[in-house]
């Protein structure tokens, strides 16, 4: 009765009420950085995706040292509590769970050996040293399973609990190795621990449940069916933001290619409907793709049938010109396979910055497409940058 009452009067006190909202908002914190990373990085190239996980890492490093932080004040200089354990297995748990990236694995695979070497430096016994061994090595195999089956193991629940057993157990076993404790705690915490992992399950596939299907309607409205690529309706929204950003910093270049599929009737004629849609994803995908590996990261939009539009921010003509033409050398050389047939596609492209005579988007447009229309009378395969049209 007394490791009972000893037990409810660590976990349920006004001290980890404090620990449970703070560890909430952690949580909270956590699962809005995740879905705005997922929404950017299919944008970025992979040096800056990296950083983002190494920040989303950091992100929960900063929150157990937070937790850390807040109980030492609350208990006087003090962290040795089931409750404070709790709200830290809860906040490495679920970022295994939501952010799924190589670097918040290492962090959970990191936190028991920096756990142990802490408490041995602080004068902890080394007595059971093979129990930490062991139970390390059970932790390890939890981690790397959850790493790779994360959406598998929230959609099954006996997974979940058993999942949630072996990671708290884990944890409970790597304690005691320091800090020998009566066992009867250990079922407590696994009791509390997996409760509210649950609790946080019901919630986050919920809310999961809700940005999934707002994220499928921001696909359906913002981008093309076909090819992938963002749609004429976000090209007119991104133009609009456009201005405004260069009202803010006129100096800025801002520069626009639009570039059209030569002879792109040809292929529909000759290899049919299914041939065209072919070509039109094998560009757009292939455009799409190697505008992410570059430091510019220009945004590519289909404006309408086999026309393509590029907006680079803070990007020159000629810089512009450079990484389009890039591109379209790399389109060259991955021909389309159509019917056993490997077909070369070429482009025709226009290209010009936004002027401070540009009253209007249209003007900017309009020139922008008459640039395109000289190289295609030029004789297709030709690219025009500020009204010189040159052979690709």
């Amino acid at each position: 009765m007394y490791l009972f009452e000893n037990f409810f009067n660590d976990i349920f006190n006004i001290k980890s009420v404090i620990m449970a909202l703070i560890t909430v908002g952690l949580i909270a914190i956590m699962m809005v950085m995740t879905y705005l990373v997922a929404q950017r990085t299919a944008r970025l190239s992979r040096t800056r995706t990296f950083i983002l996980e190494i920040i989303e890492a950091l992100v929960v490093v900063g929150g157990v040292l937070l937790l850390r932080q807040t109980f030492w004040v609350l208990n006087g200089g003090s962290v040795m509590s089931w409750g404070y354990a709790i709200a830290q297995l809860m906040i490495l748990l679920y970022s295994m769970y939501a952010m799924q990236t190589l670097a918040v694995t290492l962090v959970n695979l990191a936190m028991p050996l920096v756990f142990y070497g802490q408490t041995v430096r602080l004068g902890a016994s080394t007595q059971y040293w093979w129990v930490f061994m062991l139970t390390m090595a059970v932790l390890f195999g939890v981690i790397a399973y959850i790493s790779q089956h994360q959406a598998l193991v929230l959609k099954s629940e006996w997974r979940f609990l058993l999942i949630q057993f072996l990671y708290g157990g884990a944890w409970c076993l790597i304690i005691w190795s320091t800090h020998p404790y009566h066992l009867f705690y250990a079922i407590n915490v696994l009791v509390v621990f997996i409760a509210y992992m649950w609790i946080i399950r019901f919630f986050v596939t919920r809310v999961n449940h809700v940005i999934s299907h707002f994220a499928s309607l921001d696909q359906a409205a913002n981008y093309d069916e076909l090819t992938g690529v963002r749609n004429r309706a976000n090209f007119d929204t991104t133009t609009v933001g456009v201005f405004g950003v260069y009202r803010q910093h006129p100096t800025m270049p801002i520069t626009m290619a639009m570039f059209d599929i030569d002879h792109f009737k040809n292929f529909n004629d000759n290899y049919g409907h299914l041939a065209g849609d072919a070509v039109l994803k094998h560009v757009a995908q292939l455009f799409n793709q190697e505008l992410t590996t570059q430091t510019s990261h220009g945004e590519l939009f289909r404006y309408g049938g086999e026309e393509f539009v590029i907006i680079f921010e803070n990007i020159p003509p000629l810089d512009a010109q450079n990484e389009v033409t890039a591109i379209r050398n790399t389109l060259q050389k991955s021909p389309v396979t159509i019917n056993g047939n490997k077909l070369t596609v070429t482009v025709s492209i226009g290209i010009s910055e936004l002027q401070p005579t540009d009253v209007d988007f249209d003007s900017w447009f309009k020139r922008v497409d008459h640039y395109l229309y000289l190289s295609k009378e030029a004789g297709r395969d030709r690219i025009t940058v500020e009204g010189k049209t040159q052979k690709l």
